[in-house]
């Protein structure tokens, strides 16, 4: 299917958002060959990284896929399955971010329950999918409980030889989302190249994403193929960057400074302290952190932890997921044929986010929505819509290379898509920014980014 770009300037426009999505999603189903989705089980994948804006509490559209996409979504659905069957809506957001605000949002939760009493015959589910919920004081980890978990489980799925990890320099050099990076190289070492996907996602007869159009400090952008890390159970599976300086090869910083090294240093210790010491530990981190932070510089303003564009390691880990989610089977073999799982995305763009995402990215009136079938084909789309280069980001980029399970089925150079904004088909090449001069990028890829908007 192609891929289709429709101007909706407000989220109160319920006509003009139903009407692209009953037609996107009729176009998909015909094209894929799918029948009725009677009785079928269909996953919601929205970006439900955190409840609001980091640092701006009141601040959350440009944060999260708007409630609006994700209801319409649903009364879509809901007259496709003829009422019956099974909708979930999932993510595994952030570990310290609160669930039950997240989908408060916009009233999400009360109109879903009204959703449920117009179909009775079609269950509605929201599902927290991490297995360990965190809370988290200056920066630090102070409590840790176990998730709700995902009742269909989790499926352990090693690409081995075929993840864009395996041979990668980095390894044994990984950090994940936690302080014991132990765990993130035992899951990245060698052949053994694995993940924990959550069982509804790797169960369901069709799966939507949802992403939301905004900037991100360590891809440069998130849409389709970042949203993906929402399907993983255990954050600290997933390499986020590779420690050290580009000279020790790594990528969490840009330059080798002996600051730098001293940073890293109190921070492992820290992190130690706060492992071994979950009290004492923990306050001295915390101290410390306050300290580091008023001597060293905020991560708002400072580059660290692998928050810029020389990150070489969060886009092989979102190009991995992503095929581990349309090759995998449930039970976490995987499979040769291509492109075997019903797929589609649906990108909430009509409030994007620019600047300092994706925690605390600044609102852009960008007023558009985005459909289509092949993820890196609409990230693509996507980038060329804020103002950048597909070529230079890397989580774009190489999903078109060749692979023995490719993510997309075209080159970049042949993309085309529908505009409706122009009516007319045209080449990813011409399509226009939805702002002037595009969007602001994190200021991690400033120097990349920036040049390249038109």
């Amino acid at each position: 299917m192609i891929s289709r770009i429709r101007a909706i300037r407000s989220y109160d426009d319920t006509p003009a958002i139903h009407s692209f999505v009953e037609d996107v999603l009729s176009a998909y189903l015909s094209e894929a060959g799918i029948g009725s989705l009677k009785a079928k089980t269909v996953v919601l994948k929205p970006n439900w990284v955190q409840e609001s804006h980091e640092v701006q509490p009141h601040v959350w559209e440009p944060v999260i896929t708007h409630p609006s996409i994700i209801l319409i979504v649903v009364e879509v659905l809901a007259e496709r399955m003829e009422g019956s069957g099974t909708v979930i809506i999932c993510d595994a957001p952030q570990s310290q971010a609160d669930f039950g605000r997240i989908i408060e949002r916009g009233g999400l939760k009360d109109q879903l329950e009204k959703k449920r009493n117009k179909w009775p015959g079609l269950v509605i589910e929201l599902l927290d999918l991490r297995r360990e919920i965190w809370k988290v004081k200056d920066g630090v980890v102070v409590e840790r409980r176990e998730g709700e978990l995902d009742p269909a489980g989790y499926v352990r799925v090693d690409l081995g030889e075929e993840s864009l990890f395996y041979g990668h320099p980095g390894e044994g050099s990984y950090y994940g989302a936690d302080y014991d990076s132990n765990i993130v190289n035992a899951h990245h070492s060698g052949r053994v190249q694995e993940y924990l996907i959550a069982g509804t996602a790797m169960n369901c007869d069709l799966f939507i994403n949802l992403p939301k159009m905004k900037t991100h400090k360590k891809t440069g952008i998130t849409c389709c193929l970042k949203n993906l890390v929402g399907i993983n159970g255990d954050k600290n599976w997933l390499p986020h960057h590779t420690e050290g300086g580009p000279s020790k090869g790594g990528d969490e910083f840009p330059d080798a400074r002996r600051v730098r090294g001293v940073e890293k240093l109190l921070k492992k210790g820290g992190q130690r302290l706060a492992l071994k010491f979950p009290v004492l530990g923990t306050f001295i981190f915390r101290r410390a952190r306050a300290v580091g932070k008023a001597v060293l510089g905020d991560s708002e303003t400072t580059i660290r932890s692998g928050n810029w564009a020389g990150n070489d390691t969060c886009w092989r880990m979102a190009l991995d997921l992503n095929r581990a989610l349309i090759y995998g089977n449930p039970d976490g073999t995987l499979r040769a044929e291509p492109f075997p799982r019903n797929y589609f995305a649906i990108v909430d763009g009509i409030v994007g986010g620019e600047g300092n995402g994706p925690l605390c990215p600044d609102p852009v009136d960008s007023g558009v929505i985005v459909a289509g079938d092949d993820p890196a084909e609409v990230d693509a789309v996507v980038s060329k819509l804020m103002g950048f280069r597909p070529d230079d980001l890397p989580v774009v980029r190489e999903a078109f290379r060749d692979h023995r399970w490719p993510i997309s089925a075209k080159r970049l150079q042949d993309i085309e898509v529908l505009d409706d904004r122009m009516g007319k088909t045209i080449r990813l090449s011409d399509i226009a920014p939805a702002v002037g001069g595009g969007f602001r990028p994190h200021f991690g890829w400033m120097n990349l980014l920036a040049r390249t908007r038109n």
